[in-house]
């Protein structure tokens, strides 16, 4: 089959869900690939992936027919499994347009960064950390048109709570309930989950994972400067501050629900 990848029609969220598999396909060593199980779920439909041990491998949040649209346009072969239920494996062409996908986003690191915030636009991540999401997502949204120094502020203030909220969530996620303390000690809360989840991880990721712990709490007091209008170092907040703050926030919060793993 000749491809010419940029007459590809997807909408949007079939782009992300392709990405979402092929994502979790590569994941994987390639003689360990398995097809992924098109399945119905108490949630309702649902991929399950092929993804190493220890990983949520269920995608969600896709429209029926989303997977077909895929296959017809030559990215997915559809097939079924010994019991009659839909399976998909990515075709050759399909990782072609995935490399081709990802260079269609920009430079490296505008690449890195869109696709950090499409995770973050992800069904399970927004299903998972509601107030977190809506939070974050409304200071992202107020960047593009940042120009003033209350502006990069609020953003600030706006990043400050969605870390908040988002250590409440995952600690909720892990152990069942939150602190009974103040939500200002978002580091405590954080560092008993990675304590608990770290000891489940191998010796490789449980060090990533104190890494994390020190990258969120230099970044909590980055939120909190900016949220105060860096009023200590006298200095004047730019937009580059903001973006540098919102790109960071979005990163670690990516990175640690990744590297967790929590199911909701």
């Amino acid at each position: 089959m000749s491809f010419s990848f940029d007459q590809i029609a997807l909408e949007p969220e079939q782009k992300e869900l392709f990405i979402q598999m092929a994502e979790a396909a590569k994941s994987v060593p390639r003689e360990n690939r398995s097809p992924f199980i098109l399945a119905n779920s108490k949630d309702g439909t649902c991929i399950i992936a092929p993804a190493p041990a220890g990983r949520n491998s269920n995608i969600r949040g896709f429209a029926n027919g989303d997977p077909e649209v895929l296959a017809s346009n030559g990215l997915l072969n559809p097939g079924f499994g010994s019991r009659g239920g839909k399976n998909y494996i990515i075709t050759p062409e399909g990782f072609l347009y995935y490399e081709w996908l990802m260079k269609q986003q920009g430079k490296p690191v505008e690449r890195i960064e869109k696709q950090t915030l499409q995770y973050l636009e992800f069904a399970e991540f927004r299903k998972k950390y509601r107030d977190a999401y809506r939070k974050l997502k409304e200071a992202e949204e107020m960047l593009w048109a940042a120009e003033k120094e209350e502006q990069f502020t609020i953003i600030g203030h706006l990043c400050r709570v969605s870390m908040k909220k988002f250590a409440a969530d995952l600690h909720t996620q892990v152990f069942g309930s939150d602190l009974n303390e103040d939500k200002k000690y978002d580091i405590k809360r954080m560092r008993a989950v990675i304590d608990k989840k770290g000891a489940e991880k191998g010796e490789t990721v449980k060090p990533f994972l104190d890494a994390l712990l020190a990258y969120w709490g230099t970044l909590s007091d980055l939120a909190n400067r900016q949220a105060h209008g860096n009023e200590k170092e006298g200095e004047a907040l730019t937009w580059e501050d903001a973006r540098r703050l919102v790109f960071q926030t979005v990163n670690v919060m990516v990175e640690l629900d990744r590297a967790l793993g929590v199911k909701s």
